[in-house]
């Protein structure tokens, strides 16, 4: 008779019988031919053993030749010994029964006990069918929750991935623009200071030059003031009276003050703020996005709204404009488009909103209806956020209503490539509502003073300048 260890050896790990045609993975684990194609069959695209879980893109199966000889061998071996048989160890039976109620096999006369008289009983044979039939089923089941499993496995691991990849790419970003500000920082201190340094080594120059002349003269006056001092010394007049023309002469020495040494610096170096204004200004040619300058454009506004003569304010004008009807303005909404657009890039632009109680501002597409009331909904081309107590019903984010503090300055970002446009407030840079779409068409920056209903919203908003 076979060794258990063999019978083990022999086992399929799916249907739990001895390997019929047995065919064994890349990882080295054998199955019946027929399970593993049924393990597959309803798994898409990459597989797994169901033993080891390794995974695999092809589905390689081969033929265990080695191991169909053996199973074959022992299969000969099995037919001619005799089968092992269990007994019952109270009746000494062959165990034929099975008891459903306190699932065991018995034999015979415990079947016909009292202990069992009322218990469910059927044949054992039939039992194991039942039985395998139920593992298989959970078999099954729990194969699907392992995929399951799997499948979200790879979804976690890609999670992972892409974050990792996008910290990566940040990382980059950030060690790229700093660098870039770093570097134009760093030539902009060095040619400031050496610009201080030559205009301030001529100044110098100039001033030890006085020093030495100045210096030079009392050394003179120094030597005058000895020989005179001496002379008046000396007791005999034809030796006082020696050369006492040349030292009347010298007596007569007088000090010229050096003329005064300009000591201004260049405004450019010494100007206070300017020189560091200036810097910060050429500083924004290294940002990118650039703050916008925006403006209004007149010909898209509602003729209800104000614009500025410096076109970078609109507001509630409470009558009718009198401005010439045009295809592009907007005649249901209160909209006003800015005269610049975007096709491409990273833009950045900053809009005061002041105390207004209600307001609309974001970016739309070239394309949409300017002469109906449509809602201001991505799906309509409209990506914008307000400040208004009908958001939901319009279709607007609602990222302002619950703010403790309302923004009094708006920063909106669009990255076109990107799909995406996300508004802050400007005065803290804190976020307030991220878009993520796909960009196809030109976009305007769009906005809305709302009305100015019984004169509680007369504030106009205002573009402020980059």
């Amino acid at each position: 008779m076979a060794s258990p260890d063999l019978t083990q050896e022999l086992t399929c790990p799916i249907c739990l019988e001895i390997f019929t045609h047995p065919v064994f993975l890349e990882c080295g684990h054998h199955f019946c031919s027929s399970c593993i194609s049924q393990s597959w069959q309803k798994v898409p695209g990459d597989v797994s053993c169901p033993q080891c879980r390794q995974v695999f893109t092809q589905r390689n199966v081969r033929p265990a030749r080695t191991l169909i000889n053996i199973v074959e061998k022992f299969r000969e071996v099995k037919v001619t010994q005799p089968q092992e048989e269990f007994y019952c160890q109270e009746h000494e039976e062959k165990l034929k029964l099975f008891c459903e109620d306190e699932h065991k096999a018995i034999c015979v006369v415990c079947g016909m006990s009292r202990a069992h008289k009322t218990h469910s009983v059927i044949p054992i044979k039939e039992a194991a069918q039942i039985y395998k039939n139920k593992l298989e089923t959970s078999l099954e089941t729990l194969q699907k929750q392992m995929d399951l499993s799997l499948h979200s496995k790879r979804e976690r691991e890609d999670e992972i991935f892409h974050m990792k990849a996008e910290v990566d790419r940040l990382r980059n970003e950030i060690n790229s623009e700093f660098e870039k500000m770093h570097k134009f920082l760093f030539e902009k201190e060095e040619l400031m200071k050496a610009e201080l340094e030559r205009k301030s080594n001529k100044i110098f120059e100039e001033m030890e030059n006085n020093l030495t002349k100045t210096m030079d003269k009392m050394s003179s006056l120094e030597a005058a003031i000895r020989d005179l001092k001496s002379r008046l010394e000396v007791q005999l007049a034809p030796e006082f009276l020696k050369d006492i023309q040349d030292l009347l002469m010298r007596s007569q020495m007088e000090f010229h003050k050096p003329g005064t040494v300009s000591t201004q610096l260049p405004v450019a170096i010494a100007g206070e703020p300017f020189k560091y204004i200036k810097v910060w200004r050429e500083m924004r040619a290294v940002i990118s996005p650039v703050p916008a300058s925006l403006t209004l454009d007149p010909v898209t506004a509602n003729n209800l709204l104000i614009i500025s003569q410096d076109l970078t304010s609109v507001r509630d004008g409470n009558e009718e404009q009198a401005r010439p009807d045009h295809p592009g303005r907007f005649d249901k909404r209160f909209y006003v488009l800015s005269s610049q657009s975007f096709t491409s890039g990273r833009h950045y632009w900053e809009v005061g909103l002041g105390n207004k109680p209600r307001w609309i501002v974001g970016v739309c597409r070239e394309s949409v209806n300017r002469k109906e009331l449509i809602i201001p909904s991505p799906e309509n081309g409209f990506w914008v956020i307000a400040r208004l107590p009908d958001c939901k019903s319009l279709k607007i984010p609602d990222a302002i209503s619950q703010l403790k503090v309302k923004p009094r300055k708006l920063g909106i970002y669009l990255d076109y490539e990107g799909g995406q446009v996300s508004f802050y407030d400007a005065e803290d840079m804190s976020h307030l509502y991220t878009f993520t779409d796909t960009f196809t068409e030109k976009l305007y920056p769009i906005f809305s003073p709302c009305y100015n209903i019984f004169g509680k919203n007369p504030d106009p908003l205002t573009l402020l300048s980059g």
